[in-house]
C-alpha cells in the first residue's frame, strides 16, 4: 500500500538506523527504549539523546549527498561487502 506512511520502530538506536529506515521506505522512526533511561534523569537528557538523534541523520544525509530526507529516501544504495550499487536485478 504505497499511499500509506510506514512507521518503522524497533531497534532503532541511532540516526544512522533512523537513515536506513527512511531510505528503505519509512514515513516515520521512532524509537523508545534508548530514551527511556535518560528519561529517569531528567527532560534535557531525553532532548539532548534525540539532538544526537537529529545529528547522526544530518551527517548520513550529507554523505549521501541528500539535502533533505526527500532525496535521502532516493540515495544509491551500495553492497556492504564490495560498495558496488545495488541493483533491481541484484
Amino acid at each position: 500500500v504505497p499511499d500509506l506512511p510506514l512507521f518503522a520502530s524497533g531497534g532503532l538506536r541511532s540516526g544512522i538506523d533512523m537513515a536506513k529506515v527512511i531510505r528503505l521506505g519509512a514515513t516515520l522512526a521512532g524509537t523508545a527504549q534508548p530514551a527511556l533511561g535518560p528519561a529517569a534523569d531528567a527532560a534535557q537528557a531525553v532532548h539532548d539523546r534525540i539532538g544526537c538523534y537529529v545529528e547522526e541523520l544530518r551527517i548520513a544525509a550529507f554523505c549521501t549527498g541528500s539535502a533533505n530526507l526527500g532525496q535521502l529516501r532516493n540515495a544509491a544504495l551500495r553492497h556492504v561487502d564490495d560498495w558496488s550499487l545495488v541493483t533491481d536485478a541484484g
